[in-house]
Order: C-alpha cells, then structure tokens, then sequence
C-alpha cells in the first residue's frame, strides 16, 4: 500500500509529536541552552559520545516508570541514555534526552524494554509507550506511531548514518549561527533564520532546477527548522526548507519539502510529483 504525505499532513503529524517533547511548556527554553547541553558531552577519539553524569535524571526516570506503570512493572534494573535531540524553527524550539529502561515487568521472567524522555528545561520526564498484556511487549501510541511511519529516512537522504558525521563543535556553531544573525539583524524569535541561508537558497535553487523537470522556476524558499541529534553510534544534523514553485501548466504556485545536510552541503528531498493529484508527496510504503 501507497502512502503520501504532503506539506500539510506533515505539519499535522508533527504537531503531534510536538504536544509530547515539549509537556506543554509555558516558558520558551533557549538556544544557549542548546549550546550549553552540546558542550557538556565528552567524545573520546574514536567520536563516540560518552554519556552525561545521569544520576539524578535515573531517579526521576524510576520514579516515573513507578507512577506510569504501577500495575505493570515490578522494578526498573537498569537505564540506558539513547539519545539526545533539539528542534528550532521559528514557531517552536524544544530538545530532550531519550533513555531506554530495561524493567521487570509481573509475572514474566523476560526484562523487557520502554522508552521515555527527558526534557533538560523543564527537568521532567514524560513517555507514550503503553503495555499491551496480549503481545506481552510496550508498544507507542497510534497517533505517534504514525508520525513515526511519516518521517523522511534520513538514511536515504544523505543525512543520517553516514560517514561523514558532525563533530559536537559542528552543533554549537551552527546554533551559534542563529545567535549571531538574531544580534546583528535585532530579530525577534519569529523571524530567526541560520547564519548562512543566502547561500544555502542558492544551493536548494540548482537542486530544484535539476532534479524537477516540471518545475519552472523556485518562487519563494522559507526555512523551516534546524534538527541536531546525538546517539552513541550517530551524530547528523539538517535544515528543512519549504520551497514554492511553479510547475509546468499548473496555475497554482505548488510546495514541496528539501534538507540541507551542514556536513556534506548537500541538498536532497524525497518529495515527488503526482501528476494525477497535481502536487508534491512524500510516497513511502506502507507496513500492511
């Protein structure tokens, strides 16, 4: 089974995951506090990230599975750091830790496993992963699960996984780039955009230009988000641009989603032209 994603459905799904990270935050964290939480990993000369001092965190991770699962898990052995993620656009900024807990759950002998997330801002834990008796195994939520099944595969668009990884420098300055612009340009939060965009729109130009035969000329390029992310075994990060063009013999101006990996300066999407719905999707298969 086909599935397509467009501009629209993937900003509704986002919102989603969204309401998650973030655990409904009044106070808008800061991209210092970004700088900062980059800087306080260790990477030892291979590039492996060598997790943080999470001593207090465990705590409120076990304290957490204990009020989240009181009828399920009997103890928590042992928690794992997985990863640690941050997200900036110009209506959202948020970043979280996730830790995987290995608990001993009633009446089985096997430890099994859920995920839950750490939010450095507000210092809180939140999860939506649900024990389902049947399968005898915690399972994430429909609604975030098929958020889940409409992200890009970074793998494939050059990003994650690669060989060519970002060092944790890499991260601060690129932040340091938002910062920088936000004082010499006296922007508000709304209107950030990263150190080097112009040249960056120049570079998603030429891609349009040459991978989209129909598309005429690029109208409008909107920058849409900056991602880092950090795991024992990946580092990558990526801007989102929204691109507005013009295709061949379709009145309408039309959208269509592209990345620019930092790294390797490339620009890749996974959008495609639908000739029968006259727009761009992201086409993925689905699971069933």
């Amino acid at each position: 089974m086909i599935m397509k994603f467009s501009i629209f459905s993937l900003f509704i799904s986002f919102a989603l995951l969204t309401n998650v990270v973030v655990f409904a935050q009044q106070e808008r964290v800061k991209i210092e506090d970004f700088i900062i939480e980059h800087e306080g990993f260790e990477e030892n000369e291979a590039g492996e990230i060598t997790p943080i001092n999470i001593k207090e965190i465990n705590k409120k991770i076990r304290f957490f599975i204990e009020e989240r699962y009181p009828e399920v898990v009997e103890n928590t052995r042992n928690i794992i750091w997985d990863s640690y993620k941050t997200f900036l656009s110009p209506s959202d900024i948020y970043h979280y830790h996730t830790f995987i807990a290995q608990v001993k759950v009633n009446d089985l002998d096997r430890l099994k496993y859920v995920e839950v997330v750490y939010n450095p801002f507000v210092k809180k834990v939140n999860g939506d992963f649900e024990w389902i008796p049947e399968d005898e195994e915690f399972y994430l939520i429909d609604e975030k699960e098929e958020k889940k099944d409409n992200a890009p595969d970074l793998i494939e668009l050059g990003i994650s996984n690669q060989e060519q990884k970002p060092g944790l420098e890499n991260f601060v300055s690129e932040h340091q780039g938002f910062l920088d612009v936000i004082e010499r340009k006296n922007l508000k939060d709304s209107e950030i955009v990263p150190l080097n965009v112009q040249e960056i729109n120049k570079n998603i130009r030429a891609f349009v230009g040459s991978t989209y035969a129909n598309v005429e000329y690029t109208r409008n390029i909107i920058w849409d988000s900056y991602t880092t992310f950090i795991s024992p075994f990946d580092k990558f990060h990526h801007h989102n641009f929204i691109a507005q063009v013009k295709v061949k013999d379709v009145k309408r101006l039309k959208y269509l989603e592209v990345f620019f990996n930092p790294k390797t300066e490339k620009v890749t999407s996974d959008f495609v032209w639908i000739e029968s719905d006259e727009e761009f999707f992201r086409v993925k298969e689905s699971k069933e």
